[in-house]
């Protein structure tokens, strides 16, 4: 029985051996399998990948009007979107001043940098100026009035708003005949914007929104509060946002928008942007008024400042504090040593 037992296990111990190496035998002698394998994509492409499907959803946002193919550029499908280059040629800058200051802020600002921008700079202004007009600079004479009131300012900026719109620029920068403005510094400000963005920058005067009161049908009034750029700073407008003011800045429209909160002019460009499209000013440390402690400007920093300024503040002069070949006495306001601090080959520079 036991030998019986023996016998039939060792047979199926045989036939499973021989089972086995038939099996080995086939797979040596047949093909591999083939695998599939999933290699994961090098970084490089990954950032394309998510760098297209960006510029994807930004075209999907893009209005139709904004095409490259309809300004005149060919569509390229997958190419990233590049923002055009800007340029100081590119910027309307208006000057705002009056005829007694001519001879005296006015002279000092053609003397510095408006002449290194005198293509793209307008002077607006009450009366005609025939030496700097003769110089080949663009003075625009105003039928405003000559004082410093809510209607002649308000008036002058509206012929300022005009004046842009009818060019072919693309920013619309104000300053008063007291700043000096670095057009290097401007670029450089205005770039690292949205070219096709409602942009509205500058340094507001005041610690918190101003408050007004909305002039109603009827004599009612409503109490309005928002942000304001300072003109005594100076502050600058994309196209997309002067273009969208036009309701209330065009033509007599600014004077009569300015009418109805009884505040002047810079009060009224932040009202329509912030109170009647809903943009919210841009806050930038870079532009100064007189009505700020220049002190505290730290000449290592003015090549980076976008517009100064001078005047008496608290019954004393105010300006900033920059060394330079030029006296105190001599240059009172500091824009000629500050000129020569950023362009010193300037003929009349020591």
């Amino acid at each position: 029985m036991h030998k019986r037992w023996t016998r039939r296990r060792l047979q199926v111990l045989i036939f499973t051996f021989l089972i086995v190496l038939f099996v080995d035998l086939q797979l040596r002698t047949s093909d591999p399998p083939k695998l599939s394998v999933v290699l994961d994509p090098p970084a490089g492409a990954l950032q394309r990948a998510i760098k297209g499907a960006f510029s994807a959803a930004k075209d999907a946002l893009r209005p139709a009007s904004g095409s490259s193919r309809e300004a005149g550029h060919p569509a390229t499908e997958g190419a990233p979107v590049t923002q055009p280059t800007l340029r100081q040629e590119d910027i309307f800058i208006a000057v705002k001043t009056t005829g007694r200051f001519h001879k005296t802020r006015l002279a000092l600002l053609v003397e510095t940098w408006i002449s290194r921008t005198k293509a793209h700079t307008f002077i607006f202004t009450d009366v005609e100026d025939e030496d700097t007009s003769s110089e080949g600079y663009n003075v625009v004479v105003t039928d405003c009035q000559s004082d410093h009131s809510q209607q002649a300012l308000s008036c002058k900026m509206s012929a300022e708003y005009d004046g842009f719109m009818s060019s072919d620029k693309r920013w619309f920068c104000h300053v008063d005949d007291d700043n000096y403005l670095n057009p290097e510094a401007l670029v450089s400000l205005l770039s690292s914007f949205p070219q096709e963005g409602d942009i509205y920058v500058g340094k507001p005067s005041l610690d918190k929104p101003i408050t007004a009161h909305e002039l109603l049908e009827g004599n009612a009034t409503r109490e309005v509060r928002f942000w304001f750029a300072t003109g005594g700073a100076g502050f600058c407008l994309s196209r997309s946002l002067a273009e969208k003011m036009a309701p209330w800045a065009s033509g007599s429209r600014f004077e009569q928008t300015s009418a109805t909160i009884r505040l002047p002019d810079d009060c009224t460009v932040g009202f329509i942007v912030e109170k009647r499209l809903g943009v919210s000013m841009v806050h930038c440390p870079l532009f100064h008024s007189h009505l700020e402690n220049l002190l505290l400007v730290n000449h290592r920093s003015i090549a980076h400042q976008v517009t100064l300024s001078y005047g008496m503040f608290e019954n004393k002069m105010n300006s900033i504090e920059v060394k330079g070949s030029f006296t105190k006495e001599d240059d009172p306001s500091r824009f000629k040593t500050v000129h020569c601090l950023l362009y010193p080959f300037t003929s009349w520079c020591p």
